[in-house]
């Protein structure tokens, strides 16, 4: 019997043994040039899955720091003919939140691009562990040996990815599509706009504006640390941009009216300083209780009103090339949180639909 058990054994691990070696596996870091994209600052660090340059760590405050070590709206674009497809990874935090699936925090979403930027959903069986695992099984591909898909990866929201690797049959080929050169979006914001709480990375805001866009879009959603803070916007200056997106005052709910005022309009002169760049003020969103709470829904008026006064201001004072959007024009609707804040996918649905249609009209895309 421990003979017959023994020999089992042996037979299963060869069956394991042969089916991982069947598999080529391709690391993004490992490239040639760099791959990862929606990415600034690329000259320095263009093979890590990281949004702020090391330089960063000593200028800006900690936890902005430690935030930029996620991987949030970064994803690898690649050309393959694998009708199977398995990606596995390592990350450097927890794997889910209270309020967040793991799905979310630290999962992947991955995309068939076909004609006329149409994106198909491609479905991965998954495995959470040290190593995660995403398989993705029976794709269906061109009867012609040559034809090759497009796909983008999206990474996770809220952790830290230490490793990557991507494989496919030994029969199948698979080519990374470099780093895109053209001007991004920049999106400098809060918890909101680094994913909280879409159930998967594609269906954070800001993941919906670059896809239904084809914008590169640099993700700098901070969650609780999207102050305006003049060494943050010194470095998105360094950006050269299509469009500069400031959606910070969920963070800024607590400040004074007045200091509100100095802040906004002191970032937007800062950011003009370098360049005309557009830019896009938005409006906090709203509290889902602040219909039935008096005290918030007059502190979302308050932070709105110094938002508003910013704006007209700045008109006034003759600043181009800044544009507006209001609370009423996101319109999150009411099953649009997950808690007091934070978007469900239909939230972030709502947001990147409004946001999108402003972007449209100031970057002239129709």
């Amino acid at each position: 019997m421990k003979n017959k058990t023994f020999i089992l054994f042996l037979l299963f691990s060869c069956l394991v043994w042969n089916g991982n070696a069947q598999m080529k596996w391709h690391n993004p870091q490992k490239s040639a040039f760099p791959v990862i994209q929606n990415q600034a600052w690329v000259n320095e660090i263009g093979f890590t899955y990281t949004r702020m340059p090391e330089r960063a760590e000593q200028l800006v405050r900690k936890p902005v720091w430690d935030l930029s070590r996620y991987s949030a709206g970064l994803a690898i674009h690649f050309y393959s003919n694998a009708s199977d497809i398995t990606v596995r990874y390592g990350v450097g935090g927890a794997l889910n939140m209270p309020h967040m699936p793991t799905l979310g925090v630290s999962g992947l979403d991955m995309y068939r691009v076909e004609n006329n930027n149409q994106q198909l959903f491609c479905y991965g069986k998954y495995a959470f562990g040290d190593t995660i695992t995403y398989t993705y099984a029976g794709l269906e591909i061109d009867s012609k040996k040559d034809q090759k898909y497009e796909y983008h990866l999206f990474l996770p929201l809220y952790n830290r990815v230490k490793w990557l690797e991507i494989g496919v049959p030994e029969s199948a080929e698979l080519s990374f599509i470099p780093h895109s050169t053209v001007k991004p979006i920049v999106l400098y914001g809060t918890s909101i706009a680094q994913g909280a709480c879409a159930s998967r990375p594609a269906m954070a805001w800001g993941n919906i504006l670059q896809r239904s866009s084809s914008i590169p879009l640099v993700n700098l959603g901070f969650s609780g640390n999207g102050r305006l803070e003049k060494e943050m916007l010194d470095f998105i200056g360094e950006i050269d941009a299509q469009l500069y997106i400031l959606d910070c005052l969920p963070n800024l709910a607590s400040e004074e009216e007045n200091v509100l005022f100095d802040l906004i309009v002191n970032a937007v002169r800062q950011l003009r300083q370098k360049a005309d760049t557009p830019i896009l003020l938005i409006e906090h969103l709203g509290a889902s209780y602040s219909r039935v709470n008096k005290e918030k829904r007059i502190e979302d008026e308050r932070v709105n009103r110094a938002s508003k006064r910013a704006y007209k201001v700045l008109l006034e004072a003759g600043v181009t090339n800044l544009f507006y959007l209001t609370k009423e024009e996101l319109n999150i609707p009411a099953d649009g949180w997950v808690d007091y804040i934070h978007p469900t996918d239909l939230g972030m649905q709502a947001q990147a639909e409004a946001v999108g249609k402003k972007v449209k009209e100031i970057l002239k895309l129709f």
